[in-house]
């Protein structure tokens, strides 16, 4: 493990020297190129991936149609949490969409101890709890905001994803059509 993932770790939870021994065999690094599929439909999902470099996106197709309901960039993370936690093939599809660095946490994998209340058990936890505020946060925003504010909220709370993200995927993040997109980035909606 390198020094930035270790970071990124130890932002959500800190680990020793000695507690990083035991759990680096969970960790696996992946280079992805862009485009490069990292979670398919229909695949079981048994870990939680953290972004070292890059921009993924966690969409599902509809009908043909590519809906994206999230992005994650570097220093964050990302799952599908409801095959995970159910350990069921996966509904959503997770994609690189430039060059990536991942770091795959095969949660799963790691010996059980009961009454164990280990900083990976805590490193879990906070990893699944961030996770739902995550999908938590788009929920409301999409049922919440009318289409101008929830663009509104995007320039507001996430601008890096006005700067990285494709209008066509920026609009169908917020729900709406790409015309849609420019009519409220030209202030005519």
């Amino acid at each position: 493990m390198n020094e930035k993932i270790r970071e990124i770790i130890d932002n959500i939870t800190p680990f020793t020297e000695e507690e990083y021994k035991l759990i680096e065999p969970y960790f696996k690094m992946i280079t992805l190129k862009k485009n490069e599929i990292l979670l398919d439909e229909g695949q079981i999902c048994n870990t939680f991936f953290i972004v070292e470099s890059g921009l993924l996106r966690n969409y599902y197709n509809n009908n043909g149609l590519d809906v994206n309901f999230s992005f994650t960039m570097e220093n964050h993370f990302t799952t599908n949490f409801e095959a995970y936690v159910n350990r069921e093939p996966s509904k959503i599809i997770i994609q690189a969409m430039e060059k990536s660095t991942v770091w795959e946490v095969n949660t799963h994998a790691y010996p059980k101890v009961p009454g164990s209340s280990s900083a990976f058990s805590t490193f879990i936890r906070r990893l699944a709890l961030r996770t739902l505020m995550v999908n938590e946060e788009h929920h409301n925003m999409m049922r919440m905001h009318a289409p101008a504010d929830r663009y509104q909220y995007i320039l507001d709370k996430k601008p890096e994803l006005i700067q990285k993200i494709p209008l066509g995927h920026l609009a169908s993040y917020l729900g709406i059509t790409r015309e849609t997109l420019s009519r409220i980035r030209n202030n005519k909606y």
